[in-house]
């Protein structure tokens, strides 16, 4: 088995994959635009949705729809976070955690995960790091037993992330080691294809 990591500075929305994954905060569910991650109609349609009460973004929520034609993924998985004065990093990652667990119950094996900017740029580096960390061995103790060969991760970054990236690159590699052979690719800022 492989770790595919890749880092890019793209909504998920546009890549292809299985899945896309957004973390919704609760209190800035109404004042963006559209959903981190998510495209526009989507984001609108949840906007919707919680108008009538359903999809709250409440720690822990859950909601998986299906990506239609209007995305690149076939799923789409959002996890609501709360308010976002009252998140941690340590419960942003029992966030990731559990969306982890619920892409691999899925049988999902390619995947895109916006990490949004929580705790402001100079947490940034760590967040994202410890993210990868938190999610990735959720797929490497299924995976050792029987499944695909390769598991491709892509996490969508905030572009000033970029260039920073190459010290959480060094960090994960260290981290996974020798046991688990890892590829680590960073998507420069300036390329608009698909990957």
């Amino acid at each position: 088995m492989r770790l595919d990591l890749r880092f890019t500075p793209r909504a998920p929305y546009a890549l292809w994959c299985e899945a896309v994954v957004g973390f919704v905060c609760k209190d800035l569910f109404f004042k963006d635009e559209a959903v981190p991650g998510i495209d526009q109609k989507t984001s609108a349609y949840l906007r919707s949705l919680n108008k009538r009460g359903f999809f709250k973004a409440e720690p822990g929520e859950t909601l998986l729809l299906p990506g239609e034609d209007r995305l690149r993924a076939d799923k789409v998985i959002l996890k609501g976070l709360g308010l976002k004065e009252d998140m941690t990093l340590e419960s942003f990652l029992g966030h990731a955690s559990d969306v982890a667990f619920a892409i691999r119950s899925l049988g999902i094996h390619n995947f895109a995960v916006r990490i949004p900017m929580l705790f402001g740029v100079e947490q940034y580096q760590e967040q994202i790091k410890r993210t990868v960390q938190e999610m990735m061995p959720r797929f490497m103790v299924q995976e050792v037993v029987r499944g695909p060969s390769v598991i491709t991760a892509v996490f969508s970054v905030e572009r000033a992330a970029l260039e920073i990236i190459q010290k959480v690159e060094d960090s994960l590699k260290e981290y996974f080691g020798e046991g688990v052979p890892v590829s680590l690719v960073t998507e420069p800022s300036a390329r608009t294809d698909e990957i």
